[in-house]
This record gives C-alpha cells, structure tokens and sequence, in this order.
C-alpha cells in the first residue's frame, strides 16, 4: 500500500513538475530509510533536510521518513528507479548488482578507518561509477556517508572465525556482504532490518553483525550479551535517488542537493565515530560486553572473498589512487 501510495505521489508530482520549477520551483521529496529515528543516518537526514529547506525559504520540501516507513531499503531504490520523488540511503553491496565494481567500496577491511573514507569515495574512478548509475535510472548523490564500524553482535564471545561456526547471523541484503560473512565462519542470512530483533528473540537466526549506533538505537542490548568488535565492513551509506526525479529539478536545485549531502557525509563522519564510542559505552553499563578481537585470523579468511569476486587487483589500484598504499 506504501509503494503504491508513494508512485500515486510521484506521478501527479512529475505531470506538474516542470510548471513548478517555472513558478518559483517549488518542489518535494521524501527521504527514507531503515533506520531507527535515533540512529545517526536519521540523524543526517533530518540535517539534510534543515539545510535544504533554510537554502531554499521553503521552497524545496522535505519530509523524512525512518525505520522503514516508507518500506525497506530496495523497496524504496525501485519507487525512485520509477519516479517517486524519494530518496533513501544504500549502499555499495547493493550498488553493485548494477556495477560490480562499485562494491570494492563496501568490502571488509577495505579501509582501515573511516578516516580513509574521502580519500577512497574521492577518487576519479569512484565519481565515474557515480556518473555510470545514471544509466540504470539511479542517481548516487555521494558515496561518503560512514554509518560505523560493523561488529558481530551476539550472545557468544568471538575471537575467531571458527567461533561463528553454524551461526546465522544476519547481513545486509547483498552476496558480497553474505559472501564475507560466511568467509568469516558464520551463515549470512539476509533479513530486514526492522526484523532484527525478533528475529533473535525468537531464534530464527543467532545475531547480526551491525554498527554499535544502529545496535544501540534498535535496543539489540536487550537480547545479545556481546559485541564482538571484529570491524570488518567500513559501513558507507549512499544517498541514493532517481534520475527522473533529479533531471525534473532545476541545475541549482541538482547543485544543492548533490553538495548538501556530500558535506554532510564528511561533517558526520568524526561524529560517527563519537557516537559509536557513546552507544558502546553506554551498552557496556547495561551489561554488554564490548569484547576486542584480534582482526588479523578475520583479514586473512576474506581475502578468498576478494579472489572470487575478482577484487583482488582493483582494490590496489583504487588505494593507489586514493594515497594509501
């Protein structure tokens, strides 16, 4: 009912959307994700959406729509791809089932921190995949949001992939990330985010591997005892809309839109980082155990991820580009 209500809207927007651009240019669109409202992707969008209105009197209306409201994360790619003036936040694994390549972005121990994140999303090959999407209808806004640092979150300590042996644990809904996590012990199984929780409450799988924000803001330290600091994905968030909507604004408003969610991919990023550190602490006097593990047995068991995908020379090309090799 949701999808169809948000085509509905997109289509007697786009009949009229030229009119309004002459007229003032007004215009509106609906940012949606997953995430719970607290989480820091809400966070930034909730930010994006003061910066546009207060660059625009108004007149570029946004509404956000979070924890999947408006339908998961695919749902609401395919009612852009159609029209819809939305936008969501993906990412590289999904990406890449329209350019492969794209999901170098998103595999495990790509980047060391997320300090390497602008360096790597900055690149000349990077903004000539962004261009490419446009192709397939899909209009990639920036590369560079950092969601955090994805751990194992479960009610087992883990220090080695042989740990996670026969546990399901959910993933994002892409075969790079369920390609990594079975590399690294576990069964990836894809599930919703909204399902998360009762999902191991109610032992249809045996965790997750998440971002200690989205852990925190989704209450996952109620049913899990550990949060097995494994970092293995640099979580990036792509915002993510259509290219019929985009190419109905006017080139000021595309402008806006593309540096308004740019900057404030790279404004977010420290305070990520300093969220993530919050969120684990503030878990951790719940009675969670923040456990450090030792990455090096997790590194060397995703290296056959890279071989199968055929990464293994992209990977040094693109840190090459970027500086860091």
């Amino acid at each position: 009912m949701k999808k169809h209500l948000c085509i509905l809207l997109a289509a007697l927007f786009l009949c009229g959307a030229a009119a309004l651009a002459d007229e003032g240019e007004k215009t509106t669109l609906y940012l949606a994700n997953t995430q719970p409202d607290t989480d820091v992707e809400s966070l930034q969008l909730y930010a994006c959406e003061k910066a546009i209105e207060e660059a625009t009197d108004g007149n570029f209306s946004v509404e956000v729509f979070t924890n999947s409201a408006l339908g998961d994360t695919d749902d609401i790619l395919e009612q852009a791809i159609q029209g819809t003036a939305i936008l969501t936040v993906t990412d590289p694994g999904r990406l890449a089932d329209y350019i492969p390549e794209y999901g170098i972005l998103q595999m495990p121990y790509i980047m060391a921190d997320y300090t390497q994140i602008d360096a790597i999303t900055g690149t000349e090959t990077v903004a000539n995949w962004e261009k490419q999407f446009e192709e397939y209808g899909v209009k990639v806004l920036a590369s560079n949001w950092y969601g955090g640092a994805r751990h194992f979150v479960c009610n087992k300590e883990v220090n080695v992939p042989s740990d996670l042996n026969g546990l399901k644990i959910r993933t994002m809904g892409s075969d790079l990330c369920i390609a990594s996590v079975n590399a690294m012990g576990a069964v990836g199984t894809a599930m919703s985010q909204s399902e998360i929780y009762s999902g191991i409450e109610q032992k249809a799988i045996d965790g997750c591997e998440n971002q200690s924000t989205s852990t925190y803001a989704s209450r996952l330290y109620e049913i899990c005892s550990y949060i097995n600091k494994t970092g293995h994905f640099i979580l990036l968030g792509c915002p993510t809309t259509g290219t019929i909507y985009f190419d109905s604004l006017s080139d000021s408003y595309q402008q806006l839109l593309v540096d308004t969610f740019r900057s404030n991919g790279t404004e977010y990023q420290a305070i990520c980082a300093e969220m993530e550190l919050e969120c684990e602490k503030e878990m951790a006097d719940k009675g969670v155990t923040i456990h450090e593990v030792d990455t090096a047995a997790f590194k060397e068991a995703v290296e056959s991820v890279y071989a199968d995908l055929g990464y293994e020379e992209l990977r040094s090309e693109i840190l090459a580009e970027a500086g860091l090799l």
